[in-house]
């Protein structure tokens, strides 16, 4: 089972992550794109926090999740944590689950 991410801002609670595969995929298409952050790191801490949110917040706008975020920060939340928990939990579904090795493909010359 794939692990979520808490936080409370105000009195509210709101879950983080990338539950499935297609959760990633969502994010992607909500312009999530860690290959070519281009050194933004606000903006790709930005994406993930919103993307983060899609999972289990889905109808939430890019605009309130940058409110959320802001709230967060206001009410002395730690974003690296969030960033780098979401970060890596997105790269893993290139990843093998548990670390070892899988079915590979072979090459082979026509």
């Amino acid at each position: 089972m794939k692990e979520l991410l808490e936080i409370e801002i105000g009195d509210k609670k709101y879950i983080l992550g990338y539950p499935t595969r297609k959760d990633a995929l969502t994010a992607e298409l909500h312009g999530l794109d860690m290959l070519n952050a281009g050194g933004r790191i606000l903006t790709l801490a930005s994406k993930l926090f919103y993307t983060g949110l899609l999972a289990k917040q889905p109808k939430i706008t890019e605009e309130q999740a940058l409110d959320l975020m802001q709230q967060y920060i206001d009410e002395g939340g730690e974003i690296d944590e969030i960033t780098q928990f979401l970060a890596e939990q997105f790269v893993a579904f290139i990843k093998s689950p548990d670390g070892t090795a899988k079915k590979k493909a072979k090459i082979i010359q026509m």
